[in-house]
Parts: C-alpha cells; structure tokens; sequence
C-alpha cells in the first residue's frame, strides 16, 4: 500500500507539472483540438513516468524527496521481528512504529477515494436514469432523448438530452451536443473522473478538470461556427441559455461556465501552426522528470567501506579482538546463524540500503532511526547502546538481557560497508562498556554489552535484486577454504552455486568429523544478496548430511 501511495505522490507530482505547463504555453491558445490532446495524453503519460526506472551515477538534490519516501516504504515493509525463546525469528503484530500517522494517511486517503468514487457513481446514476425515462428518436446517427419540460441539454455517448421544442426549431443547441458526441468529450471525462478518484486531494488536479471541460466547450463551439451558425446570434444564445438546473459533471453538455471566455475565443484570430511546435517543449520537462525519478546507481560507498578496516591481506581471517575485562571474541559475520543465543534479548537495528546509507536506532521503529555515516556511527551507537542499557537496568536491575544489534540489508547493499560498520558497532560496544563501568556494576556491564550482531535476511526491495538466478555461472573473486579440526581438506575458486554445492556435500561424506568450518573470501563490492545466497547454500549443504554437528564460518572481503 505504500509503495502505491508513492506512485500517487509521484504521478501527482507530474500531474502538476502537465497543469502549469498547459497554463503556460497553452491555455490561451485557439488550436483547441491541439489542447485538448495535450490535456488527455499529458495525464496518461504522468500515470506511467513514475514507472520508468533509470539509473545515475550520482543522487542530486532534486531526487532526495522521492528517495527518502522510497526509505520510508523499504522501513515500513520489512517485518516486525522479535527473537523467540528458541532463537529463532518471529514475526508479531506488536505496534512497533508501524502505526500512527502513515496508518492515518492511508485511511484518510481510502477514505477520500471512496466518496469521490461514490460521487461519481450517484451521478452516473442519475444520468442514465435521464437517459433511460425515455423513449428515444434516433436522427443522423445519433439517439435524442426528448422531454416536454425545461431541461438543460447533455449528451453521452450517442445519447442526446433535450427539450422537445429546441429540437424541433433546429436550434443551434442541437449542433453544439452533436458536436460533442462526434468528438467522443464523454471519453475523456472518464478519464478525468477516473484520475480524479485518486488525486481527489490535489487541487491542480481539479484545475485540470476545469479545463479541459473548458476546452471541450471551446471545440464544440468551433464546430458549431464551422457548420455556417452565425457567431453573433449564437453568441446572444449563450447568454440567453446562461440560466437553468445544474448539469452533471460527467455528462457533455451546453454549458455556461466561464461564459465570457468562450465569447472571446469564438471572436479571438486563430493562432497559426507554428504554435504547436510548444509541444516540443514537454520533451525536457518529460526527461526532468524521469530525471527526478531516477535511482542513484552503487558506486561510492561510505567512506570506501572504511578505509580503517583491518583485514589481512588474501583472504586470511579477521583477527581476534581483546576487550577489556572480557573474554576473547572472535569477530565473524556468520550469516548462516538463525539466532544469536537462547536467551531474551534487547534490539538495537542498523538498517542499510541499496546505496550502502544506514538508518541506526530501535528494532523496527522507522520514525526513531536516524541516518548514520561512518563518521557518527559509532558515536550513535554508543549512545544508543548507554541509553538501552540505562533503560534495562532502571526495569531489571540484577538480570540484565544482552544487547544484540539486528543487522537488515537491501540485497543490493554492499558487504564490505556492512563490515565496515560493524566494526564501528564493536568500538562503539568496548566505548560504551568501558563508560558505563565507571556508574554501574561491571559484572552487569559485561553481561549487556558484548558485541553481539544478528543477520536478518536480506530484502530485495530494488528493482533488480541482486542474488544468483543460474546456480551454474561462476562468481570471479570469490574463495573458500573447508576446514575439519583445523586442518584445510579443500578448496573452490570462482566457482559456482552448483559446485559449492557438490562440494560441500563430497566433503561432508568423505568426513566424519563434527569440527567443520569454512572460511569464505570475497570482493570487496560483493553484495549482500549473493553472499547470503552462497551462505545459504553452505547451510542447506551441510546440515542436510549432517543434522547435528557443529559447523562455523568466517568471512573476509579481499
């Protein structure tokens, strides 16, 4: 539902730029066949830019308002998750953000949608109930529904609405319907009303309404003049017809509306064809447009993945970080664990999109995050991780639940910027601890604030999710090493899904041993997608051979 409110918001938007340049170029212009097809074929092309994907290499300015919205659609998707007692991810319907005002805005828009739809259908009732009351005399092709009574005259379609007397005199009035009918003007009020139904809130869009109604009057007027009518004794028929019942909107029909201009466009010198060169001009505001909409391409990442990660050279692990006061940790982006351990635990997530920004904040709390660069992540952690832990200790005091950061990345997102930022996070943990120490318990302190990280599945939210459609191409760059009680027994280069498979499953028969691990390498613009594809992989392999054994991983970016 949100990514529809978007395209309403951009197609709007466009429906905007279609009104001002009308008005601009346009509206006082007298090729009113011209106009006409400007109005209708400019809102069917705003309904379908918004659709058109074009990627840059950079964001501009421009972009960002549509970019951020785009943000608050991939935030307002994903999931709300918990850890369960198991380890494993649920999913809950706890009111975590995903409530309040965007809940607001879209009933709000619901309901507006609603009452225009209905409108309209009570007014296309009526207007076939007129219609179908009575008999009707069909003349030169065309259906005359004829009333004795004071009726103001409308067509549809075929159908003609009129005071018997009028037809009868032949007057002017029954050109002028049949003009709008031989011109199909009820088509496009339907297209009008129909565009109305879901830009009811914009009032550019009725603006666009008023006009071509106003242009539909003006063309029906040429073809009345065009047949011989004489202009000033029709022009004296308009303003005699200037009284009378209220028409429906989405009838054609000989209205008075804006009486003064229509006198003054059947009196106004016909502009010359050059004047529909005009239409050129949409051709930039078209591509601007596209322009806007377009996707920054993944080029530059933050801060380069962090210029300041430390990983050795050729694939080697990552080494072993030291914590004050705490146990060795070993440092390892396993993307194969369903779960971070068997206990509770408090959720911090750090969110990452296709173009490698990060949202930081509360598990699921779209409105509480707040963007990251590599230059105040880890500030913004360690204040996020103080505030928490303050807040858990002030609720449990003795049992305090560990701090887990939930890790959730576009599948286009680069895994050397999710690294990077982890080790931002673990600087950002040690600050915070070594902080909190000097006020509150360190037993308690330690237990909290061990660098834990869980991986969510990554999201495919871009166009082009980036993963592996054929398990049979070869990935260049990537390498892994299959190691049983730490000794090497095998190993792949640029190898493919289907190898990956074969081999893990060869190695698993050949050995016997519970101690498996592997240690995987890739490019340094490897993407979330296609790491958690092979991972996937390495899981489904080795726990289908063997169910209940112990197996690790270890990735490193080369």
């Amino acid at each position: 539902m949100i990514a529809f409110l978007i395209y309403i918001l951009k197609s709007s938007f466009c429906l905007a730029l279609l009104y001002g340049f009308y008005r601009l170029l346009f509206a006082s212009t007298t090729r009113f066949s011209l106009n006409r097809w400007i109005l209708t074929g400019g809102m069917l092309t705003c309904l379908l830019l918004p659709f058109i994907s074009l990627e840059l290499e950079h964001e501009s300015l421009v972009q960002s308002p549509f970019m951020l919205m785009e943000e608050w659609q991939e935030e307002w998707e994903q999931p709300v998750g918990g850890i369960s007692a198991a380890g494993t991810t649920e999913v809950s319907q706890e009111e975590t953000g995903h409530c309040g005002w965007p809940v607001f805005l879209v009933v709000a828009y619901l309901s507006g949608c609603a009452f225009v739809l209905l409108q309209w259908m009570v007014g296309y009732i009526r207007l076939f109930r007129w219609i179908n009351r009575q008999e009707y005399k069909e003349c030169n092709g065309w259906r005359w529904v004829l009333y004795d009574i004071p009726v103001r005259p409308f067509s549809w379609r075929r159908y003609i609405v009129m005071n018997r007397r009028e037809y009868e005199e032949d007057s002017p009035v029954c050109l002028h319907e049949e003009m709008h009918c031989r011109y199909g003007h009820c088509y496009d009020n339907l297209l009008m009303q129909l565009v109305l139904v879901f830009h009811w809130w914009n009032p550019l869009v009725w603006k666009l309404k008023h006009e071509l109604s106003g242009v539909h009057e003006y063309q029906a007027d040429e073809g009345v003049l065009n047949q011989g009518i004489d202009v000033k004794a029709y022009q004296l028929l308009l303003v005699r017809k200037a009284v009378g019942s209220r028409l429906y909107s989405m009838a054609c029909g000989f209205t008075h509306s804006s009486l003064k201009k229509r006198i003054s466009m059947m009196s106004k010198r016909r502009n010359s064809k050059w004047v529909r060169l005009r239409v050129l001009l949409a051709v930039p505001l078209a591509a601007g447009v596209v322009y806007t909409f377009a996707r920054p391409e993944v080029r530059e990442t933050v801060a380069d993945y962090g210029a300041a990660l430390k990983v050795k050279a050729q694939g080697k692990e990552i080494p072993e970080l030291t914590m004050e006061g705490v146990e060795q940790q070993k440092v390892s982006d396993n993307l194969m664990a369903d779960y971070i351990s068997s206990e509770k635990a408090y959720m911090l997530e750090l969110y990452c999109n296709q173009r490698n920004q990060f949202l930081f904040g509360p598990e699921n709390r779209t409105m509480e995050k707040i963007f990251v660069d590599d230059e105040t992540m880890m500030d913004e952690a360690k204040k996020q991780l103080k505030d928490s832990f303050v807040k858990l200790y002030s609720e449990q005091k003795e049992k305090m639940f560990p701090i887990v950061v939930r890790i959730v990345a576009d599948r286009n997102a680069k895994m050397g910027a999710i690294t990077a930022a982890k080790q931002k996070l673990i600087q950002a943990y040690e600050v915070a601890r070594r902080e909190l120490s000097e006020t509150y318990p360190r037993e308690l302190v330690d237990e909290c604030l061990i660098p834990r990280f869980y991986y969510a599945s990554p999201k495919a939210f871009a166009d082009v999710p980036a993963g592996i459609s054929d398990k049979g191409i070869p990935l260049p760059g990537y390498e892994i090493r299959f190691i049983v009680d730490n000794v090497e027994v095998g190993e792949l280069k640029d190898f493919s899904l289907d190898e990956l498979s074969s081999k893990i499953k060869q190695l698993c028969e050949e050995n016997q041993s519970e101690n498996f691990s592997v240690s995987l390498k890739i490019p340094s613009d490897a993407s979330e997608g296609v790491v958690y594809d092979i991972k996937q992989i390495l899981r489904k392999g080795y726990t289908s051979v063997k169910p209940c054994a112990r197996f690790t991983e270890l990735t490193g970016i080369g």
